[in-house]
């Protein structure tokens, strides 16, 4: 049983290591924002915005996970939050200096920083289900 958990919690870790790279390439999205252009369009912005708070949740819910049941994380896992904090600031602040085009990538690159995320929480609540 223990080696199970021990097999579970690797491929956990395994799937935060997928998480942390998407988030220095929304860290790249993020300076692009600060770009010059025509502007963005109000839907994108508000949907660069729901889909930056989604993420944060979906981390929330991991970190949740992880407390109540004990278990431990690596560094950069929790260093995650503060990324993902700080560029949410930092997207809320400057999101209307960018233009559509690149509202439109951040978009995408969100998205799968959102997918990664649930795809752990997914994985973690399956192992935690499985050790009882």
């Amino acid at each position: 049983m223990e080696r199970r958990i021990k097999k579970e919690a690797e491929a956990v870790k395994k799937w935060m290591k997928k998480v942390t790279a998407p988030i220095f390439l929304i860290c790249l999205c993020a300076g692009i924002l600060t770009g010059c252009g025509n502007g963005i369009k109000k839907e994108t912005a508000e949907a660069v915005n729901g889909k930056m708070n989604q993420a944060l949740q979906t981390y929330s819910d991991i970190e949740k996970l992880v407390q109540e049941n004990n278990l431990k994380v690596e560094k950069e896992f929790t260093e995650m939050k503060g990324q993902l904090t700080e560029l949410s600031t930092q997207v809320k602040s400057e999101i209307n200096d960018t233009t559509e085009e690149d509202g439109q990538r951040s978009l995408k690159e969100l998205d799968g920083i959102i997918k990664n995320l649930q795809e752990v929480k997914e994985n973690l609540e399956k192992m935690i289900a499985e050790s009882k």
